[in-house]
């Protein structure tokens, strides 16, 4: 009988979740990977942060798909630091900035972003293909209907970053090795 209810409850579920509208689904794919940028400030120890009253700044370059679904993290904390958003352009100075992600406007300009990240030591994050393989450091997946995200944990070194060994196990695949340069 709990079987029957369970199979009950998991269709009804299906159900509800199918009749959602098309355009909700997109805004929801972003939610999901706004709450996994937040998180990922939370799980990464940078070794220029020597500073901790210092603000974490997450720098969104190119077309931003997020829109307003990241206000709500600025001003939180993470790590004891406040979080501010910064929207630079391509050939501006990064300095300053903890996190890049890289839109998909921005994929021919990934070699200079990725050389900027490793010498200033700034966490790359993108959902473009093959993100990880490329030399970013984490990279949004779809599985199904599911987000996920893969490290390149070789890249975060490269750039002095420490990521947290529960992030690493959150991940659907971490990548330990030089991988291409495009």
């Amino acid at each position: 009988m709990r079987d029957h209810l369970k199979f009950l409850l998991i269709a009804l579920l299906q159900c509800c979740l199918s009749l959602a509208p098309a355009h909700g689904s997109v805004r929801s794919e972003y939610e999901v990977k706004a709450a996994f940028l937040f998180n990922f400030t939370r799980f990464v120890t940078w070794s220029h942060a020597e500073n901790s009253a210092e603000p974490l700044e997450i720098c969104i370059v190119g077309t931003d798909p997020f829109k307003e679904l990241l206000d709500p993290i600025r001003g939180r904390l993470s790590q004891g630091r406040e979080l501010q958003l910064r929207y630079p352009e391509i050939n501006s100075d990064l300095s300053g900035c903890d996190v890049l992600y890289i839109s998909e406007s921005q994929s021919k300009n990934l070699n200079l972003l990725f050389d900027a990240a490793r010498q200033q030591g700034i966490l790359t994050v993108s959902d473009l293909p093959e993100f990880v393989r490329k030399g970013g450091m984490v990279g949004y997946v779809k599985q199904g209907n599911v987000i996920r995200f893969e490290i390149n944990l070789k890249a975060a070194s490269d750039a002095g970053l420490t990521i947290n060994s529960r992030l690493l196990e959150l991940a659907v695949r971490v990548l330990r090795l030089s991988l291409i340069h495009i």
